[in-house]
């Protein structure tokens, strides 16, 4: 057979007649393989070569070996003994694609390596026909040793010109050139070895007219000639006789000097006497001989194979051109293309090697093709066998085997077939071989391809062969590796061995390439798919052509349908398949994948319920095949941590235990090599199911059951007569014709196939893990559990379980997902783990119900004439499951809750809310739709609905009465509240308990894996109201309002129909910076008694009639300003129905709707107020009453009354004027006596009605009215707020005045709004089942029709009346001043005449006097005060418009008042007089000056450092006012002149008028009127 080889290696001869290659070789061998070759494709890019390899062959010799000439004597035969160096021939895999191989013998024998064989003469190789066969070398090197000239001349010329006339190839031989020679193209060479202590190791490498190779030292430039004779040297006689004349000749020849030291002593000639100036070399010159010599070795090389492969390229294209010729032959062509693709491999160029191998497949299979679809007659691309003659015996002998077994014998066998002695050794040789049944050594192919004696099998086998030998080089796997490790020792042990010992250590190559051993396994896949089928057809091809059936077509079906037959065929295939897909895993085996450690447990470790039983042994895949690189099962480490889960941690590891270093292609081959290992699980899991033996998916399938008992019926037959089935031959099992040992051993017994079932499993489970296919994964992890279940290893199942189940449900395999659900439960329960499974049978029992839920939505969608393919699906009963979980439940200390839709598949509230009668309660209706078999009875419903709007966190949560079950189909149930919050909701949460089992349901939540627009829930909004007789709270404002106190809050409780026996309020305020003081609340109103028990926030009240009110007033106070309050009320109150809830949310303003100014006018006697009353608000509103009341001190009164209410609106305010008095002092002398100060504050009280109450109330008595007796009555509550919420939004403060003005508002501004819309959510009518809320629009829309405008309702101006409207009370402090001063500017000569105007003369001083009068009564604080200060000092300043009046005399000056004791009066008048001159300046009513009159500053005098009492004393704040009685009088100034005379002559000096005489009206200072 051909041995295969791996590793770029091309073939060189060398002829060693002298024996020097064993001193020669120590130097040489470390300097191969050789590297960086480039070479320049003919039809590509340049192609590097990284390393090639050199297989040094050595030469034969035509007669007899040739002597080493030389002075010092001959070699003994003993060197030519040494000088053999063994090797092997490479063809194969490895091998020269361009050598020859002698046809009859194995290419691994040599001549040279049979030591039994004569020696036989030299003959010339002849030349095969077949290019492609051919076996020669790239290059010959002739190994001379000449140790002086006159040697040369003498003997060594001839010899080497003999040599190059023997081997110089035809290319360059002077014969007629021949282009067919190309394809044995080769180069020659010749080594002159140059022997210490010979002449010629005295002689430089060149005389001095060329220095080649030498560093020019001082010896060599000194030396004129050498003395052993002659000008040249023998390396340049060598060069100057065979290199050529020519420039560009080859330099051929190259010299190699061997060092003293490298020579064993025996082969050490005899020492030379010296002579003088003799040459010797540098070891910098040794270097540079042996960098030329390879330099050389690569040239040559490269330039033959260059030659070859041009000769090869251009016969291909003539062959392929030849294609559609009669007689063109594929295996002719076949063994061309590939000896240009060997020629590749050989130099290292494997893709292109490889993608010569690609082309010649695709060509085989077309030609394949083209023969099956060929009419008869001469096949195109030549014949090939029907069948393949190792398989046809194989069978033979298998078949025979079986009937050996069965007792029966084979007609077909020849009784006197020889029988073979040695068929144990035979088929112990061929179990060997079938161990790695794809080899491209294992027949002679390609001597059966060129002799066209090969079948489809074969040849595909062999394509794939060679392919997978260069895949492997491509990605340096450890075979190939292996193999060059292996040639290259065998190669340097050929040395000598004291020189082999300096040889540097061999160095394994780079790390395996992932990507291409991906691309093998791939390969694999598809070609183990291919060639089963085609092994099939050969075995049956040959069965047909040994029967004659081709002749005879009446027997070709009893051939096919051989039972014996048919399983020789079917373990033939599965026996070759199985042993294809364990070669490819041992080949592509590499310690670079992160292949995380199995969990399988060790055999022998007895592990119980928790763990792994005992198992056989199975010897992994590698063990049969490569014991180099074997496991085991049984050597595994133990040391894994143990999980909940049976003790067993995952086979799939998290993302941190594999390595985070990504190789390229690692996840590819981790994934294609898993595709291998369960291939062969699969066949060996096939042949096992034959003898019964199952890995426990037999369960899970016996788990299914039909849905309706139905036969099926074979509508082919007529008549509707059934066929019977013709009865199943016999089933035979065995071994025979399974050639694999690792897959006979696995099939002995059923614990084997187990075991290696599991370990091909587990194997291909961490490959996915590591490829990351997660899919994968979990299938063969459910593989793995279904198998532990099988073999009642509960607690490793479990652990698988747990892992994979969810993936199934994911994928839509909801079947079996149901299956492994079942088993796992089972699992659960023998191991006594009650929350696990409660845990599994709960999501069993969810996946049941929706795979129910599904077939239903299938039967509706036939119903509605769909088409559908889901008839006769299988089901899986799931029965009695759920009373083992409730009873399992009860055990459990902790509540369980899953979702709702795990049972159910519909969930509908019924939107209408039932109210209950005669009491404050409601009830909602569930539709729910149970789909289990099993009836569950539960113990208690739960529904909670959320508030949309307003108090978001409100919630209300209704409750079933008693226990419920539920039976498949649809079932409905109530839900009841004692609790009722106006306003609208929706369902948030229902809820089903039984025992500790609690099926919920939150609605909003996201629920993952419920597809988009699922329809399990159905639930309108609910609009939760109170009922007109229903219990009642109102939150208003107080009427009554003090401003100099606390404001409150009238809490209004209404009964209704109850009749309440105690109720608590619970009181909190919903704004930031409200304070209410409940423990301050009082009953304003009502009969009802309010427990003293003090709580914050809390009002705890008694009995309360039926149909009966009350009010409780509850202060508040507010850290900051605000125009509302929001309060949160919630009261329980108990009748004797029971205890109900009621809770509002209420805000209301508390904006004060009017606004008061005042301005204070002091006189001496009197204070005049007048009060400005103006609307804060874009409202109006009606002032009924003002009065300003008294104190103790002060007295008011006012003179007008009201007769009718006075409309205040916000642009046109209101205004009182009152006159305060103070009290005289008698009246003062009962609060001296108690030594108490007097109030002196006094009080506004204002009653006014706003128009917007009066609005509400015409609306709300409109419509009471409307609805009394109707059935919208009931819902008043609620349509009353609602309406004049929407009325009060669409008025403008146009509109507002208009009402106010008219007294009457229009329900004009209701018109256009959609009243359905704003109460949905109210359901139907029980009676005739009419939306409520279209009932109440179509009200609304009467009630507008018929009431255009609503008038306001008059308002009484009785005390009755006006005691019941809004008040409000408004402290009024009288400011405080220390004094009042009333100055009057008195003219000191008036005239006779009577005139309201005084008159004067422009110009004229006026004499008038100031007269200053004060009081000290208004100084209210310091009347009791007997530290008043000595004396006030005030000055006073006479001022008018510098251009109205020049004022003259005492015009400014100064006074003091006396301080009054309390013995002496402060209302004495007290009158200071100053005389001042007027003059007015300009005519007309002019002003009087102005009398401004003010405190004097006091000024502080430095004193002593002593600190007297009176400094201690804060200083008092001196305020005065001025009533000064001139302001708003005037003087009518008029000119001065009473009589004047004028000159009218125009003929005076002056031409013209001219004033002759004035006289004056009156003495100075006289007022004329």
């Amino acid at each position: 057979m051909e041995q295969p080889s791996s590793s770029s290696k091309v073939t060189v001869e060398y002829f060693d007649p002298h024996g020097v290659y064993q001193l020669l070789s120590p130097g040489l061998l470390p300097r191969l393989p050789l590297h960086n070759l480039h070479w320049e494709s003919h039809a590509g890019p340049l192609r590097s070569i990284d390393s090639l390899h050199i297989d040094l062959v050595p030469g034969t010799q035509p007669g007899q070996a040739l002597r080493p000439v030389s002075s010092a004597g001959a070699a003994t035969s003993s060197n030519l003994t040494l000088s053999k160096v063994k090797s092997e021939d490479s063809t194969a895999s490895g091998g020269d694609g361009f050598h020859t191989q002698t046809l009859g013998q194995v290419s691994g024998e040599k001549p040279e390596s049979r030591t039994d064989a004569p020696a036989k003469p030299a003959v010339r190789e002849r030349r095969h026909q077949i290019p492609g066969l051919r076996q020669t070398p790239y290059l010959k090197i002739f190994f001379l040793r000449c140790d002086d000239n006159e040697t040369y001349k003498a003997q060594a010329r001839r010899e080497v010109r003999e040599w190059i006339k023997e081997h110089t190839p035809p290319t360059q031989s002077s014969t007629k050139q021949n282009t067919q020679e190309n394809h044995d193209a080769y180069e020659w060479m010749i080594i002159h070895v140059v022997v210490p202590n010979t002449a010629a190791a005295t002689q430089p490498r060149s005389s001095g007219k060329i220095n080649e190779g030498s560093s020019g030292n001082a010896a060599e430039k000194t030396a004129a000639r050498w003395r052993g004779g002659g000008s040249s040297t023998i390396l340049e006689k060598l060069r100057a006789d065979f290199n050529g004349s020519s420039r560009s000749a080859t330099d051929r020849v190259s010299q190699i000097r061997i060092g003293i030291n490298d020579v064993p002593y025996d082969m050490l000639p005899r020492v030379v006497p010296a002579i003088p100036g003799s040459y010797t070399e540098t070891p910098q010159e040794n270097e540079n001989a042996w960098i030329d010599f390879i330099a050389k070795l690569k040239f040559l090389i490269l330039a033959s194979f260059d030659l070859r492969v041009g000769q090869y390229e251009e016969d291909i294209r003539e062959k392929d051109t030849q294609r559609s010729l009669p007689g063109w032959n594929f295996c002719t062509f076949f063994v061309l293309k590939e000896g240009l693709a060997r020629g590749f491999e050989s130099v290292g160029l494997v893709e292109d090697a490889l993608v010569g191998y690609d082309e010649l497949a695709v060509g085989l299979d077309a030609i394949v093709r083209e023969q099956t679809t060929a009419e008869s007659g001469p096949q195109p691309g030549g014949s090939f066998l029907p069948y393949t003659q190792d398989l046809m015996e194989q069978a033979k002998k298998t078949k025979t085997a079986i009937l050996s077994d069965i007792g029966e014998d084979d007609a077909d066998i020849d009784a006197e077939e020889p029988i073979d002695l040695q068929s144990n050794n035979q088929d112990h040789t061929s179990q060997d071989i079938d161990e790695i049944p794809v080899d491209a050594t294992k027949k002679h192919y390609r001597e059966l391809i060129l002799s066209n004696n090969i079948s489809i099998f074969d040849f595909r086998c062999y394509i794939f062969a060679r392919q997978l030998s260069l895949l492997l080089r491509l990605a340096n796997a450890w075979s190939s590796q292996e193999e060059l490790l292996a040639k290259l020792k065998e190669q340097r042990e050929s040395s000598l061995q004291g020189v082999a010992a300096r040889f540097p250590k061999v160095r394994q190559s780079a790390e395996e390439n992932l990507v291409v051993l991906a691309e093998i396994c791939s390969r694999a896949l598809d070609f183990v798919a291919s060639i089963a089928r085609i092994l099939r057809d050969d075995i049956w091809s040959s069965q047909l052509e040994k029967g004659g059936a081709k002749e005879k077509g009446e027997e070709s079906d009893s051939v096919t349908h051989d039972p014996i037959m048919g399983k020789v065929v079917d373990n033939m295939a599965s026996s070759f398949t199985f042993a294809v897909a364990q070669q490819i895993l041992a080949q592509t085996a590499t310690k670079v994948l992160p292949i995380p450690p199995s969990t399988l447990a060790p055999p022998g470790s007895n592990i119980g319920l928790d763990g792994q039983e005992p198992k056989a042994s199975i010897p992994e895949p590698k063990t049969m095949m490569h014991p180099a690189r074997t496991t085991s099962l049984a050597v595994r480490s133990t040391s894994r941590e143990s999980s909940a889960a049976g003790g067993r941690s995952s086979s799939v590891p998290e993302t941190s235990t594999i390595s985070s270093f990504n190789k390229p292609g690692l996840e590819k081959l981790a994934g294609h090599r898993a595709e291998l290992y369960l291939l062969s699980r699969n066949v060996m899991e096939q042949i096992g199911k034959e003898r019964g033996w199952g890995t426990g998916w037999e369960e899970v399938s016996d788990l299914k059951e039909r849905e309706s008992d139905m036969e099926e019926v074979d509508l082919t037959v007529s008549n509707g007569k059934i066929a019977t089935k013709s009865p199943s031959p016999r089933t035979i099992f065995t071994l025979e014709g399974i050639k694999n040992k690792l897959l006979r051993t696995a099939l002995d017994n059923e614990e084997d196939f187990l075991r290696l079932f599991e370990t091909l499993t587990d194997k291909a489970l961490r490959h996915y893990t590591v490829a990351g296919y997660r899919q994968s994964v979990l299938s063969n992890m459910a593989d793995l559990a279904i198998l532990k279940y099988h073999q009642k290893d509960f607690a490793a199942a479990a652990s698988y379980f747990v892992r994979m189940t969810p993936s199934y449900g994911e994928g839509g395999w909801s079947q079996v997902e149901i299956s492994m659900l079942i088993l796992y439960a089972k699992s659960l329960k023998e191991l006594q783990r009650k929350e696990e499974y409660v845990r599994v049978v709960l999501k069993l029992l969810s996946k049941a119900a929706r795979n129910e839920k599904e077939r239903q939505l299938r039967k509706s969608a036939i119903k509605m004439c769909k088409p559908s393919c889901f008839e006769g699906e299988e089901m899986i009963s799931v029965v009695s499951y759920l009373d083992e979980l409730l009873h399992v439940t009860k055990e459990l200390e902790h509540e369980i809750t899953i979702p709702l839709r795990s049972f159910f598949g519909r969930l509908e509230v019924d939107g209408t809310a039932q109210y209950d009668s005669q009491q404050d309660s409601f009830s909602l209706q569930l539709h729910l739709r149970y789909l289990l078999s099993d009836d569950l009875t539960i113990d208690e419903a739960r529904m909670r609905i959320n508030a949309s709007f307003g108090d978001t966190n409100r919630e209300i949560w209704l409750k079933s009465s008693g226990p419920t079950t539920f039976k498949k189909g649809r079932a409905s149930m109530m839900v009841k509240t004692d609790v009722i919050v106006p306003g609208i909701y929706t369902v948030g949460h229902v809820s089903l308990h039984v025992h500790n089992l609690t099926l919920d349901y939150e609605h909003g939540t996201t629920n993952l894996g419920v597809a988009h627009g699922d329809n399990f829930f159905k639930s309108p909004k609910i609009l939760l109201y109170h009922r007109a007789e229903a219990f009642d709270l109102k939150l208003h404002a107080s009427r009554y309002m003090h401003l100099d106190r606390n404001r409150s809050l009238e809490l209004e409780i209404s009964t209704g129909w109850n009749d309440v026996k105690n109720g608590e309020l619970h009181i909190r305020a919903a704004t930031a910076g409200m304070r209410i003081q409940t423990s301050e609340a009082s009953v304003v109103a009502g009969s009802l008694e309010i427990s003293r028990k003090l709580e914050a926030g809390v009002i705890r009240f008694g009995p309360l009639a039926t149909k009966s009110s009350a009010k409780i007033s509850m202060p508040f106070n507010l850290e900051h300003d605000s125009t509302s309050v929001s309060l949160k009320i919630e009261i329980s109150y108990t009748t004797e129905k029971g205890t109900f809830f009621y809770a509002t949310l209420p805000t209301m303003s508390i904006l004060l709707p009017l606004g008061v100014n005042v301005q204070d006018v002091f006189k001496h006697n009197a204070l005049f107020s007048k009060f400005t009353i103006s609307s804060a608000t874009s409202s109006p509103l009606r002032l009924l009453s003002s009065r300003l009341e008294g104190s103790e001190v002060f007295d008011s009164a006012c003179g007008v009354n009201f007769t009718q209410p006075v409309v205040i609106f916000p642009r046109q305010p209101a205004s009182m004027l009152y006159k305060i008095t103070k009290k005289s002092d008698n009246a003062l002398l009962p609060s001296l006596k108690i030594s108490k100060p007097p109030k002196s504050s006094m009080s506004l009280v204002l009653h006014y009605v706003c128009l917007e109450e009066e609005i509400d109330l015409a609306i709300s008595t409109s419509l009471n009215s409307s609805f009394q007796g109707t059935p919208l009555q009931p819902y008043s509550r609620l349509l009353i707020p609602t309406v004049v919420s929407e009325l009060q939004s669409h008025l403008t403060p146009f509109d507002l005045e208009k009402i106010a003005v008219l007294s009457e508002v229009s329900t004009s501004y209701l018109a256009n709004i959609k009243w359905k819309d704003r109460f949905l959510g109210l359901g139907r009518m029980p009676e005739d089942n009419s939306d409520v809320a279209t009932i109440i629009a179509e009200g609304l829309q009467a009630w507008q029709h018929r009431t255009p405008p609503i008038p306001l309702t008059p308002i009484s101006m009785s005390e009755e009346s006006i005691a019941a409207c809004r008040s409000i009370v408004i402290p009024v402090d009288v400011p405080r001043v220390t004094v009042v001063h009333t100055a009057d500017l008195k003219f000191a000569k008036t005239s006779p005449v009577f005139s309201d105007t005084a008159v004067s003369a422009s110009n004229q001083p006026i004499p008038v006097t100031l007269h200053i009068k004060w009081t000290r009564k208004w100084d209210i604080k310091n009347e009791q005060n007997t530290n008043r200060p000595a004396d006030l000092e005030f000055f006073y300043e006479v001022s008018g418009p510098t251009d109205t009046w020049l004022i003259g005399g005492k015009r400014k000056g100064h006074f003091k008042i006396p301080n009054a004791t309390p013995t002496t009066t402060s209302t004495q008048d007290q009158n200071l007089s100053f005389p001042v001159v007027l003059i007015p300046l300009r005519e007309g009513h002019l002003p009087f000056p102005n009398v401004d009159i003010k405190p004097a500053p006091t000024a502080r005098i430095a004193r002593s450092s002593v600190v007297s009492e009176e400094d201690l004393q804060p200083k008092q704040t001196v305020a005065c006012e001025t009533d000064y009685r001139n302001a708003g009088e005037t003087i009518r100034v008029i000119s001065n002149a009473w009589k004047t005379t004028v000159s009218l002559d125009a003929s005076g000096p002056q031409g013209g008028a001219m004033l002759l005489e004035s006289e004056g009206r009156s003495a100075s200072g006289e007022v004329l009127g």
